[in-house]
């Protein structure tokens, strides 16, 4: 029950983190028109690399998928720390991406000895 609670969410939280990165981006942030492109390509597409294999639970791609949200950890306190005005956006993608590194280390900890006490 465990193991499935942590996948759940890690996966929500991985997809939130996706998510709220590209509506911040067009929507939300500060960012200029011209330049929604070039942060959309540059802010979401090392989110999207590990995705297939997050979605399939897979320990690597999890693992993957843990290391690159470390970047929008710092990004998102950076951007918290620096900016007043977009404090809560910063705190969020902070907030979404501690929970995916907590709750994927957990799923993949607790699913391996699940299978570990069955062998």
């Amino acid at each position: 029950m465990r193991t499935r609670a942590a996948r759940l969410l890690s996966l929500a939280s991985y997809l939130g983190l996706t998510g709220w990165m590209m509506l911040w981006i067009m929507l939300l942030g500060d960012v200029a028109r011209e330049h929604v492109s070039l942060l959309l390509l540059l802010l979401v597409t090392p989110l999207l690399l590990p995705l297939r294999g997050v979605l399939a639970g897979r320990d690597k791609a999890l693992i993957w998928g843990s290391l690159v949200s470390l970047i929008y950890l710092v990004h998102g306190g950076m951007l918290a720390w620096s900016d007043a005005d977009q404090r809560w956006f910063g705190l969020l993608e902070l907030g979404l991406s501690v929970l995916f590194v907590v709750s994927a280390s957990f799923y993949i900890r607790w699913r391996a000895a699940e299978t570990a006490t069955t062998a």
